[in-house]
């Protein structure tokens, strides 16, 4: 079982290096400053006091925006981490717990929150025989918590309308990938020129477009080698790919192997 909690301090210039996707679930606690992250192909606004929930295989990636200097707390862990929770409240009970994506913590719980935080960080180091148990439980009480925060009625973020754009065109790659779409089509369809929309999609998401639609492909591409007996032909072809060569470096340059390497290894990479 997987558990990992960290905090970083990220200047104003510092730009994801790459976008990812995981095979465990990440909550992001931002404890200052501001920054955007797109996931999958919708857009989050962060401040202060807001959770991100990232679910495994979820492509994402973060960017900031009006304050010099962010921090956050990460923690990850993976599904067998919620083994005890599953036992005792079954899988609809904790698929609830995970079903959304952003929540705002309210000022007045924020305290709670980050002590809930601060008491998985002390037990994550290993501090006796109990620390193990004692991290299981943190984390389960943790999630209820954001749970039941998210019941309370929160406000939408309002997005501007070009960068709400940029989403909708997000989306459509996103739902479109195996196509041969275009920079020039996506660009018509929210009414931008191709170098703007190109420029602007950038900015937002942190993203090139060629750059999101590859990651796109590769993730699906990377279930099916798992999920499917097709060849890597098919899968190159089913995901959008018109050639078998291309496909194979870009995989390699996103997941590290050779799509066949990847299928041999079950994907432990």
């Amino acid at each position: 079982m997987e558990f990992i909690i960290s905090r970083t301090k990220r200047s104003f210039e510092f730009n994801m290096a790459a976008s990812h996707w995981h095979p465990v679930y990440e909550l992001f606690y931002l404890v200052s400053g501001h920054c955007r992250i797109i996931i999958n192909h919708t857009l989050h606004y962060i401040e202060p006091g807001d959770l991100i929930l990232i679910a495994p295989g979820e492509i994402h990636r973060t960017a900031h925006y009006s304050s010099p200097v962010n921090e956050r707390i990460t923690v990850s862990f993976d599904k067998e981490f919620l083994g005890l929770l599953k036992e005792q409240c079954g899988d609809q009970l904790t698929g609830h717990l995970l079903r959304n994506s952003k929540v705002s913590i309210p000022a007045g719980r924020q305290a709670f929150a980050e002590e809930l935080i601060n008491k998985m960080e002390y037990e994550a180091a290993g501090k006796d025989g109990y620390s193990p148990f004692m991290t299981h439980i943190y984390l389960y009480e943790f999630l209820v918590f954001l749970s039941r925060c998210q019941e309370a009625k929160q406000e939408p973020v309002k997005i501007p309308v070009a960068e709400k754009a940029i989403e909708e065109a997000a989306g459509y790659i996103y739902n479109h990938y195996a196509s041969q779409i275009t920079l020039e089509e996506v660009a018509d369809r929210i009414h931008m020129s191709p170098a703007y929309f190109s420029r602007k999609f950038k900015a937002v998401t942190g993203f090139g477009y060629k750059e999101y639609l590859t990651n796109i492909r590769i993730r699906q591409a990377a279930e099916m080698l798992l999920s499917t007996s097709k060849s890597i032909t098919e899968i190159a072809i089913e995901c959008g790919f018109g050639d078998g060569n291309y496909f194979g470096d870009a995989f390699k340059k996103i997941k590290g192997v050779a799509p066949r390497v990847y299928r041999n290894m079950q994907g432990m990479i």
